[in-house]
């Protein structure tokens, strides 16, 4: 049985949506129609966003509401968690839900004082317009885009498990998530710490292994939230949820700020995941093998000189195959350079696979990312 992707989004069943957008502000609104038991991953960057403190003090409690806001970070401002802690009451008035069950996420501008007027505004009328439907999820996902140019939301559903969520992100994307926020829904009857491990490893696999611009973020999270409706195993839910992070990020990838070209990079036949997941990461990060992609430069030598930089392999036992719509072009065997003509004409496809087996082993890992752009700095440059 394999999964399969369905309508609806975050909306799967006892779950409602909604979002509302004003000038740069906008407000997502996720309601339970219970409190769920709830998994979480948050960044790791030693300046942590208002919320994302918030929400680690009161996880175990278990969340019923999400209440997401983009264009303020609420990061590195006086008052902020004075401001995370009001959007909550906020949320919880509206939606008759206790305080204590309410999580509370941002994305935009750090350093700014949040404009919580405006804030309580667009609260209302997201919850007056919560709905159970597909629509209601899209419009939550469009409320937290900031400089993102597609909406990111995704159900799926394996063994009668349903997983559904909504992200966004486009930039600030680095190993250790990224300026990210996801949301995941779930019929999952599973513990919380269950719930906890699949998704920390669901998380390692997929958005962990993410790049965009190699910057972490303060404010990234992933919120998992389960109704237990569904009886499950351990290992179909991580089925389910895996096939699910790794779509978004793909999706995010996709979406990169300023990118032209997707990039897959897989790393194979290396002594140990770890050694295949750092030589993977470093090939998805190197702003040498981004330009190139972007320029479709066939230059291998950057992709071996990113891996030589923080794995050990031998270079003449290598392999490094380039994938794309346009074709398939081997362009270093066993340390021989390939057809770089042909490899040329791969490049220029616009979702590109680079595979480098090291034949040292039998551990493999997979990175997602895309070119850098001249249009990257130009957005970079100009958001305020």
């Amino acid at each position: 049985m394999v999964v399969t992707e369905s309508g609806g989004g975050l909306c799967i069943g006892g779950f409602k949506a909604s979002g509302a957008r004003k000038g740069k502000y906008g407000l997502a609104l996720i309601v339970a129609d219970k409190v769920c038991r709830t998994a979480a991953v948050f960044t790791r960057n030693k300046i942590k966003a208002s919320p994302v403190l918030l929400d680690m003090g009161k996880l175990g409690n278990g969340f019923q509401v999400i209440a997401a806001n983009s264009g303020n970070a609420n990061a590195c401002v006086k008052e902020g968690m004075v401001d995370a802690e009001r959007m909550c009451h906020l949320a919880a008035e509206e939606t008759g839900v206790r305080v204590e069950n309410v999580a509370v996420a941002s994305t935009g501008i750090i350093g700014r004082p949040m404009d919580l007027d405006l804030i309580e505004e667009l609260i209302k009328e997201a919850a007056g317009t919560l709905s159970s439907s597909p629509d209601g999820s899209s419009k939550a996902a469009k409320a937290i885009m900031t400089t993102d140019t597609m909406v990111k939301e995704l159900s799926v559903e394996y063994k009668g498990i349903r997983v559904g969520g909504i992200a966004k992100g486009a930039g600030m994307i680095s190993p250790d998530m990224a300026t990210m926020l996801c949301f995941i829904s779930t019929n999952a009857d599973l513990g919380r710490n269950e719930l906890q491990s699949a998704l920390a490893e669901a998380v390692d696999e997929s958005f962990n292994m993410l790049v965009i611009d190699g910057d972490m973020s303060t404010n990234d999270m992933v919120l998992l939230l389960s109704n237990s409706s569904k009886k499950c195993s351990l290992a179909d839910f991580k089925h389910a949820l895996k096939y699910f992070t790794r779509e978004m990020a793909r999706m995010m990838a996709l979406d990169g700020e300023g990118a032209t070209k997707y990039l897959e990079v897989e790393v194979k036949g290396a002594k140990s995941r770890e050694a295949a997941r750092r030589g993977a990461r470093a090939i998805a990060s190197s702003s040498l093998v981004k330009t190139a992609l972007y320029g479709e430069n066939p230059n291998w030598g950057r992709i071996t000189a990113a891996l030589g930089s923080i794995t050990d392999f031998l270079f003449e036992e290598t392999d490094i195959i380039f994938e794309s719509s346009k074709g398939r072009a081997v362009v270093l065997e066993k340390g021989e350079a390939g057809d770089l003509k042909k490899a040329r004409e791969v490049l220029g496809g616009k979702e590109i696979k680079v595979t480098v087996d090291l034949n040292m082993g039998d551990s493999g890992a997979t990175a997602y990312g895309c070119d850098l752009t001249p249009e990257y700095v130009e957005i970079n440059a100009g958001y305020s």
